[in-house]
């Protein structure tokens, strides 16, 4: 999958939440479009994001990246950067480990001597 699929995939699902404007919109979907390669193996409508910050340009914003995926918990990745696109790569990073960690835990591992062998 091309860059440009990719980053389309991530704007389709990307929702900006509070303290985020539209025209902020290109930079985060660029930020987060490395996100795609964790999050394609799952049905594409299966997936939502969505991106807010609280309190931005304050003492303690706090910038939080959800991701729902149908029949999975959901996932939180949070930042207290005050760079915004610090914390916009913290969160991506956050929840590119998350989701690999689910991934990991809800599929089947081969075990040593596990494989049927043919008689």
């Amino acid at each position: 999958m091309t860059i440009d699929r990719q980053s389309a995939a991530i704007a389709g699902r990307l929702r900006l939440g509070t303290g985020f404007a539209d025209s902020e919109r290109d930079q985060i979907v660029e930020c987060f479009t490395p996100l795609w390669t964790r999050l394609r193996s799952f049905e594409h409508a299966a997936v939502q994001l969505e991106l807010s910050v609280k309190d931005r340009g304050g003492a303690g914003p706090l910038v939080t990246l959800t991701c729902e995926i149908a029949g999975r918990p959901g996932l939180v990745a949070t930042s207290s950067e005050h760079d915004v696109t610090a914390a916009l790569f913290e969160v991506r990073d956050g929840l590119m480990h998350q989701v690999q960690d689910a991934k990991t835990r809800r599929e089947p591992r081969m075990r040593p001597g596990s494989r049927h062998r043919p008689a």
